[in-house]
């Protein structure tokens, strides 16, 4: 591949000086693999104009565009203005381009996203030009903090079950998240079933079942000003149990 055959993008987007453009056209006369590259990039992007709505952009944007544009004229030479003065064949009227091949290049997807790229880019260049006066979306970014984490206690030495427990404070509520490891597997309809513990009165904070690893998660939106004091893992024999009928595995005072 020539080092001509990189100005195809610049060329298609008009970016190339008069010089430059003249010189990468004499190229494409002879080179076919531009030739197929430019005809598969015009039938990706043919349509494109067609696929979105027109949208009028504020007159105080397109005076600032036009302004911008005509104070950053550059200066012409004496040659350049020749070069412009002359009529410039037409590619097709020179050499007919050969038919499309049935093979499709690998490098035709490159090259159409690097023209993508390039519209998204003036399209951000626009953007710059916007003053003051126009409205601006900013992302909404949300910040979470660690309040607490802590590791849930097997109940009997036997168990060989591992959890923690975080507290994390989200915009308007807490999330308890519960990480558990080497679980046994349940049965049946059995679950794990989180629960929060304020002298003694147990509330459900989640439920899960383990993963083929023995692994599990569970996260629940709580509210802070409840005041718990433990927080505990029995095995239940199904999701709907508004108190522990089973045994407690794990557990851990806050």
């Amino acid at each position: 591949m020539s080092e001509r055959c990189n100005h195809l993008i610049d060329y298609i987007n008009g970016q190339l000086t008069n010089t430059e453009r003249k010189e990468f056209e004499a190229h494409l006369e002879t080179c076919s693999t531009c030739q197929e590259e430019l005809n598969e990039i015009k039938e990706l992007t043919d349509d494109l104009g067609f696929d979105v709505d027109p949208v009028e952009p504020p007159s105080a944007m397109k005076d600032r565009v036009l302004a911008a544009a005509f104070a950053e004229k550059a200066p012409v030479d004496s040659q350049s203005t020749d070069d412009q003065d002359k009529t410039v064949t037409p590619i097709k009227e020179k050499q007919e381009l050969p038919k499309r091949k049935k093979k499709r290049n690998w490098l035709i997807p490159t090259m159409a996203a690097a023209l993508l790229l390039s519209l998204i880019g003036n399209v951000y260049t626009v953007n710059q030009l916007s003053g003051p006066g126009d409205t601006v979306v900013e992302p909404s970014v949300t910040v979470d903090s660690l309040v607490q984490r802590l590791s849930l206690q097997p109940a009997e030495e036997t168990i060989p079950f591992e959890a923690t427990a975080s507290f994390v404070n989200k915009d308007q509520y807490q999330q308890l998240i519960v990480e558990a490891d080497q679980l046994s597997q349940t049965e049946d309809t059995q679950v794990y079933q989180v629960w929060l513990l304020k002298d003694g009165d147990p509330y459900r904070a989640g439920t899960f079942t383990p993963a083929e690893d023995g692994s599990g998660m569970s996260t629940f939106d709580i509210d802070p000003s409840m005041g718990f004091d433990t927080i505990a893992i029995t095995i239940e024999p199904d999701e709907t149990s508004e108190t522990p009928e089973g045994e407690i595995v794990l557990l851990e005072e806050l």
